[in-house]
């Protein structure tokens, strides 16, 4: 009789998952409007509502390190309706500088996609004493801590990216924290830091404008957009430090409607006009399998715990 109602069960979620999903969906976006992370949802979305012909509706719910946007997930029903377009941070670093975790991430979350991953650059002021990343090496192997570099606050993704690089390459960089961009590129503009590190569309139009230098990227691969700038790694080996998007839903979301969406999200992240319109934006598509992107964050988190106590930054 059990496994009567399990194969009944089973069938149901089969059929279900056919006709799925038939009413509107709602995107957790866990960054503000107008942000990046807010047009790659909005940008995924409209190519998913095209497909699935229902509308996509985007939830903003910024703040507290993906915490609040994470708990509106949860407080969903898993239903396969809610999904939530996650920044990397908040899966990876989050849990590493927050005390009293509200959830865990790999008990509470199933992964459905990769989205897309976006790299930095680190970029020198004008008439700064180096012009490449050996050069900065050399110079702040000669002179330590004297180099300063500007990032958002301590703990986010440019902060730990940069003093992983820094750690890697055997150097000692000082951080001065900023809570905008515009105003740490201001500074680093007008000679009053050393560095900058952050997006590279941010930076895009500064570096080609020749106001700032742009010693090397953080991803694995040079940036199509800078293909001259080379690669962190081609000077220290195994550098490697991306910011990405993912898509999740609820752990308890039936399978068979966890899987229909992962296999329509990944189909709307090969269309060639959403590629496009992600590399715009300085994000790159990166194709994985679900099983994939769960081993990928799993080993991200590793190490950005271990980056994070290295660094000293405290808990909260």
């Amino acid at each position: 009789m059990k496994a009567i109602v399990l194969c009944l069960a089973l069938a149901a979620s089969v059929a279900g998952a056919q006709d799925f999903p038939n009413k509107p969906m709602r995107f957790i976006a866990g960054s503000a409007a107008g942000s990046t992370g807010d047009i790659l949802a909005r940008v995924l979305g409209e190519t998913l509502s095209a497909t699935w012909k229902q509308p996509v509706v985007i939830d903003n719910r910024p703040g507290g390190g993906g915490i609040i946007s994470s708990q509106a997930l949860l407080a969903a029903p898993a239903d396969g309706y809610t999904v939530f377009i996650a920044a990397g941070s908040y899966l990876t670093i989050t849990p590493a500088t927050t005390k009293n975790m509200p959830y865990d991430v790999d008990h509470d979350f199933t992964p459905l996609a990769f989205i897309a991953e976006i790299p930095l650059v680190i970029a020198a002021r004008p008439g700064a004493p180096f012009r490449t990343l050996p050069e900065l090496i050399a110079y702040a192997k000669a002179n330590p801590g004297k180099v300063n570099y500007a990032a958002n606050t301590p703990g986010t993704f440019p902060n730990l990216a940069t003093e992983y690089f820094a750690e890697k390459a055997g150097i000692t960089l000082t951080f001065v924290p900023y809570k905008g961009t515009a105003a740490a590129l201001q500074d680093v503009l007008g000679g009053r830091l050393d560095l900058a590190v952050e997006g590279v569309a941010p930076y895009g139009p500064a570096i080609k404008a020749g106001q700032l230098i742009p010693l090397a990227v953080t991803s694995e691969r040079r940036d199509p957009t800078l293909p001259e700038v080379p690669a962190a790694a081609e000077i220290v080996p195994g550098y490697s430090a991306v910011g990405f998007f993912a898509a999740l839903a609820h752990s308890k979301t039936p399978e068979a409607l966890s899987a229909k969406l992962s296999t329509d999200i990944r189909a709307a992240l090969a269309q060639p006009a959403l590629v496009k319109r992600y590399a715009e934006l300085g994000l790159y598509v990166k194709p994985m399998t679900r099983e994939d992107a769960g081993a990928f964050i799993r080993k991200e988190r590793e190490v950005w715990a271990g980056v994070v106590k290295r660094t000293g930054v405290a808990p909260q």
